[in-house]
């Protein structure tokens, strides 16, 4: 049995769990049957030690945790007392004071509960601290969702820890394409920021996309992952939100576009997101909607171009669940538990 504690029940949280509940076969052939023993979110929670039925954790997801009917004020260490032996973990950032994310990782971790997270809060202000303490504990750590999770590339980044790599330049905010090609097609700012509410592209504060914060949070982990110690603090962030409109819409007309773009320069060890131009007809100058895009150049003089979607929810719960699979690889190529 592979006992699983849900942290966190938005969008990402409920599709995790549809993901789960659909593909649970695939544990179960491997023995390690899914047992959900808990579900929590900023007020509370669901726990059972004996298994929430599939059945209830659907009636979560169509209904909401705040409506089940056993739902009661729980927190964190009461879910923990139940000694699952992994969380997912799917909250919303908190990149400026890093609260209560970073604390919701150290205490999973220090009580041997291995994790796999959807949120770059931890990893973007500390990653060498949980990459370390998770060795430490033994315990498994994966956030394959945390960047480009509909086309994940934490694992190719990973892939190139032996190559020399000289940058990297991405496109890794879909609400930021979203805004800037609405002021394009004639909208001002405030106009394309409150569609881009409306349309749930952006959140009700769109500062944290549209500021920069959350391609910054990315970037810090793909450099990171090369081998950097970087902090998010360390990022040079300019928001978008300032430009003027017809900056914006005059652009494509000298032949470029308005993009905000994230820039790891591993030499000089410096990372900045920033609104620049690109050419319209460049890689970066062609991703539009929900996609992504980023161009690593290696030493050589080669390099790697990867285009593809973001989420939604839906592709984010599906890495995840993936990131689930690699644990239970791990757990079986050891013929034991990882600790937990």
């Amino acid at each position: 049995m592979l006992k699983i504690a849900l942290v966190g029940f938005g969008n990402v949280g409920k599709s995790f769990t549809k993901v789960l509940i659909n593909r649970a076969a695939e544990l179960t052939r491997l023995g390690l049957e899914p047992c959900v023993v808990g579900v929590i979110a900023s007020r509370g929670g669901l726990i059972n030690d004996k298994c929430i039925s599939s059945r209830m954790l659907m009636e979560l997801v169509n209904k909401g945790l705040y409506n089940a009917f056993n739902f009661r004020v729980i927190d964190l260490m009461d879910l923990i007392k139940l000694k699952p032996d992994i969380a997912v973990v799917s909250i919303p950032p908190s990149y400026r004071t890093g609260e209560p994310n970073l604390t919701i990782y150290r205490l999973l971790m220090s009580e041997g509960t291995s994790v796999i997270t959807a949120d770059k809060t931890g990893l973007a202000l500390a990653y060498w601290e949980l990459i370390n303490e998770s060795k430490a504990r033994g315990v498994f750590l994966g956030f394959t969702a945390t960047v480009m999770a509909g086309t994940p590339v934490i694992q190719l980044i990973k892939g190139l820890r032996g190559r020399v790599v000289e940058n990297i330049q991405g496109v890794l905010n879909a609400t930021s394409n979203y805004v800037l090609t609405l002021v394009e097609n004639g909208l001002t700012m405030s106009e394309a920021i409150k569609r881009a509410i409306e349309d749930k592209i952006a959140e009700p504060d769109p500062s944290i996309d549209l500021g920069g914060l959350d391609a910054a949070a990315k970037a810090t982990i793909l450099a990171n992952v090369l081998g950097l110690n970087v902090s998010l603090r360390n990022v040079n962030v300019q928001s978008l939100m300032n430009l003027n409109d017809d900056y914006v819409k005059e652009s494509t007309r000298r032949g470029v576009r308005i993009k905000q773009v994230a820039s790891i320069d591993l030499p000089n060890r410096v990372i900045s997101v920033k609104p620049m131009e690109v050419p319209v007809n460049s890689v970066l100058g062609s991703i539009t909607g929900n996609y992504n895009a980023l161009i690593i150049r290696l030493n050589d003089g080669r390099e790697i171009t990867v285009i593809g979607p973001t989420g939604p929810a839906e592709a984010t719960a599906e890495v995840m669940f993936s990131d689930l699979l690699e644990y239970t690889d791990l757990l079986l190529t050891m013929g034991k538990r990882i600790k937990g």
